[in-house]
């Protein structure tokens, strides 16, 4: 009786001692994809009728962009071309920069006669 329950005994550290190897493999992996993923850059951009204070936005490709659109008058929006970025006043929206270009980036909301002009570009590098 007593050699089966230390048989178990030896065999559940045996399992434990595993599970804990994996478990530092894990956490090493965790940080290597950390590091892939880049810096947060966080970006505000003020919209005024008809112009954005920012019309060019530089990030490294992996960066986790953090994008805030603030609409200092008049009512705005921006969507960015080649990424599922949308966002309206006062919105903030994350996403990964993890394809490498220049994508434009536009207010959506119909704002007037200088609608047209609301636009520039978010450059990933």
């Amino acid at each position: 009786m007593k050699e089966k329950f230390f048989g178990v005994l030896i065999a559940s550290l045996f399992v434990l001692l595993l599970t804990a190897c994996g478990g530092d493999t894990s956490d090493t992996d965790q940080g290597a994809n950390q590091e892939e993923s880049g810096k947060v850059v966080e970006i505000t951009i003020h919209a005024t009728n008809f112009e954005f204070d920012q019309d060019e936005i530089s990030v490294n490709k992996g960066d986790r962009v953090k994008l805030t659109l603030v609409s200092d008058s008049g009512t705005h929006g921006i969507e960015v071309e080649g990424y599922d970025v949308t966002l309206l006043d006062g919105e903030t929206i994350e996403f990964v920069a993890d394809e490498v270009g220049t994508f434009e980036f536009y207010c959506n909301i119909l704002c007037g006669v200088g609608h047209d002009s609301m636009a520039g570009n978010l450059v990933v590098s």
